[in-house]
């Protein structure tokens, strides 16, 4: 395992968290300003507990919590990972069956320790943000900026709710970095993924319409299915998903490498 986390890393790590939720997202006219708001807020969180986490490093207790703590998010993003592939892709794959093979995919990853989780996190979280420009370049044309509203007072409810999705794994994985030189790191890195994740509940918001999208359930992949090139790529929505859902694999280890650092080490 690599003895230092760089600043990159890190950030790549953080940035996973908010684009985790954007297959998910529940998208309306204020879902842009709502993500905005919500990822600039964890990310002032973030570096607040990051600063800390060289503090805490050393108390087993505080480890033991943590580890504790990431065990009710990692199952709710496993959960919720496994409903939307059986949903979307493999509509006829067992929902255990599903759950099962991305906690080991996640687990096998989570082994060699949050370094490397989050040297990995770099590649993945690049591979997603091309291909989300790559979506949004080939539906420019369809956009209509006509559906683009001013925030209002209904955003806070979204606002909210996507602050409480996103506060425990930052959180989280904020105390466990275990040097707080990492503290803007890990704000720059959900502040960059929240750009995207706002960017992208806009292009939907601009392409279906706010009622359409309220329809469907997962509006942000449907909006990819519109974006296409030629015969090579008429399924724009599973060439969106797979990287997004390797961030979220990425994020599920990340939680796993905490829950595993409490466990008794094997001496050889």
């Amino acid at each position: 395992m690599p003895d230092r986390l760089f600043p990159r890393w890190c950030g790549a790590l953080f940035a996973l968290l908010p684009l985790s939720e954007i297959l998910y997202l529940p998208t309306d006219a204020q879902s842009l300003y709502a993500a905005a708001a919500a990822c600039a807020a964890a990310g002032l969180l973030a570096a607040g507990a990051a600063r800390l986490s060289g503090a805490v490093a050393a108390r087993p207790g505080v480890q033991l919590l943590l580890a504790l703590a990431a065990l009710f998010p990692l199952v709710c993003s496993l959960s919720r990972m496994s409903s939307f592939l059986r949903a979307t892709v493999f509509t006829r794959v067992p929902l255990w069956v599903l759950c099962l093979a991305l906690t080991l995919c996640a687990l096998a990853h989570a082994l060699s320790g949050l370094n490397v989780c989050a040297m990995w996190a770099l590649p993945a979280v690049f591979l997603a943000g091309t291909v989300a420009v790559l979506s949004g370049l080939l539906t420019a044309g369809e956009l209509q900026l006509s559906r683009l509203a001013a925030p209002t007072a209904a955003l806070l409810p979204q606002f909210r709710s996507l602050l409480r999705l996103l506060l425990p794994d930052t959180l989280i994985l904020a105390l466990s970095l275990r040097d707080s030189s990492l503290a803007g790191a890990a704000s720059r890195g959900l502040t960059a993924g929240g750009a995207l994740l706002a960017l992208l509940s806009l292009r939907t918001v601009l392409l279906l319409g706010t009622h359409t999208a309220a329809l469907l359930p997962y509006p942000n992949f449907s909006a990819a299915g519109l974006a296409a090139i030629g015969d090579f790529a008429r399924h724009g929505e599973v060439f969106f998903a797979v990287p997004l859902i390797l961030c979220e694999t990425g994020r599920c280890a990340a939680l796993m490498s905490v829950i595993l650092r409490v466990l008794p080490k094997r001496r050889s």
